[in-house]
């Protein structure tokens, strides 16, 4: 048993800190002992700023792993029960490049200042949402540019639902089904249909984590380059490589680490149409 501090904001904060970007988080942390934890290690990580702002009490997750290294189950508890003050938001928001909104009750309220005033690209990750008409995650779906999610919850195959994102919601130009080890498909607005590989340099420690390291991976690859297709392929090692580590917040490559490791592991992709 271990404790530390994780987090889908936190992890991806840190990953694109960790490949060299600016990561502004806004976030609420409790005034508990564990919210003192949570924003030391937001110091550490040069995360701590205006758009943290403090609650009464912190959010806790307990996560179980299996032997080999998948994560099982989780439980949440505690977490912001007051609204976030979208002052905080918007100045935290000024000159940015992309808006990561997570796709949770905490998140929504953003949507909307994001789009409509601030006119920024939005990227978000569904995780194990339903399919592409699930009405739990359709303020994400109309909004959202980016769109990534996990193979767990669909009942049709991860080409299907790219193919449905894209064609229901026009605002999406991205859409991505994590796959575990079967890597992943994309596909993107222009009717490429994309699928990467699996890779594991270092084996498998803990999956914890492993959906938000790929997401942030590839919104530095794709920010950095504007090539969606490299960027994947790149996310997909980030991520590959993060997995060997035993906590979701642990065992990020820098980005001049991992295009070392690229040209000692390459990750195969091939290209398609989704229409």
């Amino acid at each position: 048993m271990r404790c530390s501090v994780v987090g889908g904001a936190y992890n991806v904060a840190s990953a694109v800190a960790r490949l060299g970007d600016t990561s502004r988080l806004c976030t609420a942390v409790g005034s508990d002992d564990a919210g003192h934890t949570i924003r030391a290690a937001l110091r550490r990580a040069g995360l701590e700023g205006r758009g943290v702002v403090t609650v009464p009490e912190s959010a806790k997750t307990t996560i179980f792993v299996e032997s080999g290294g998948r994560v099982s189950r989780s439980w949440c508890s505690g977490g912001p029960s007051l609204p976030y003050p979208m002052e905080r938001f918007i100045e935290q928001a000024v000159g940015a490049d992309l808006v990561v909104v997570a796709s949770n009750p905490f998140g929504e309220p953003f949507l909307p200042v994001a789009k409509g005033l601030l006119n920024l690209p939005i990227a978000t990750d569904l995780h194990a949402a339903g399919d592409s008409d699930d009405m739990s995650r359709k303020p994400w779906l109309e909004c959202a540019d980016i769109i990534f999610r996990s193979h767990e919850g669909l009942s049709c195959s991860p080409q299907e639902w790219v193919a449905d994102v894209l064609s229901r919601y026009p605002g999406c130009s991205i859409a991505v089904v994590s796959r575990g080890d079967q890597g992943c498909v994309m596909g993107l607005r222009d009717g490429r249909l994309v699928e990467t590989g699996a890779v594991a340099p270092r084996g498998v420690c803990s999956t914890d984590g492993a959906g938000d390291a790929l997401f942030a991976a590839f919104l530095h690859g794709w920010l950095t380059s504007g090539e969606p297709v490299e960027a994947l392929e790149s996310a997909t090692l980030f991520a590959g490589w993060k997995i060997g580590a035993e906590t979701a917040a642990e065992g990020f490559l820098t980005a001049g680490e991992l295009a070392a490791l690229r040209l000692v592991c390459p990750v195969r992709s091939r290209v398609g149409r989704w229409r």
